[in-house]
């Protein structure tokens, strides 16, 4: 017979489970059409789950969408961690951490229609989830920066600003990038690059 902790972690472990299948699901049905659109009964459907069982773990399509937001953040900060992994030179390794964050994201939001209102819903209702997703890229830029400087293989005196400011225009122009026609995640990826380039090429030996 299993004891009161083996069975608490189950739970534990089921509820974990089935709020990132209920985050998926509607991760999809925002992308495809969009916020408003999207009811909390679509989304038990596209889970599989009867509505009531979505009740148990989201009080409405807020709480919904934080969860999705939630569920991107840890995706994107594994990839994140496999690029701090990486064995590469400077300009390809912060490449692959802009690519591995913000790319990421971008795919996964889509590159249509509702990008702009699942932009808005953000800014409106997920705030403590947006500061905590741009936090995963500050601190993984934070460390690669400071440990290729104390590696000598880039020289961040040469720039002459602080590194917090260094980072943060690296994340304005990270997220000016997007702007304009619309873009494919190829071709954000690309402007990505671009913006490695230039900054490596700021902060190198």
């Amino acid at each position: 017979m299993a004891d009161r902790s083996e069975s608490s972690g189950a739970l534990a472990d089921e509820t974990t489970n089935r709020i990132a299948q209920v985050a998926d699901a509607a991760l999809r049905l925002f992308a495809r059409y969009g916020y408003k659109r999207t009811s909390m009964d679509d989304i038990a459907k596209e889970a599989g789950l009867a509505k009531a069982t979505l009740y148990l773990h989201f009080k409405g399509k807020d709480d919904v969408f934080r969860a999705m937001f939630t569920l991107i953040g840890h995706r994107v900060e594994a990839r994140c961690r496999e690029v701090m992994a990486l064995e590469a030179p400077f300009p390809a390794r912060l490449t692959a951490l802009l690519q591995a964050h913000y790319a990421t994201a971008y795919a996964s939001f889509g590159t249509g229609e509702h990008l702009a209102e699942l932009k808005a819903v953000m800014a409106d209702i997920a705030v403590q989830e947006m500061q905590a997703f741009e936090q995963i890229f500050i601190g993984f830029a934070r460390r690669l920066f400071t440990e290729t400087d104390a590696a000598g293989e880039i020289a961040l005196a040469k720039v002459g600003i602080e590194l917090e400011v260094l980072i943060a225009s690296l994340m304005f122009a990270a997220a000016g990038a997007k702007l304009g026609v619309s873009l494919s995640c190829e071709g954000y990826a690309g402007r990505l690059e671009d913006i490695a380039k230039v900054f490596a090429a700021a902060v190198g030996r």
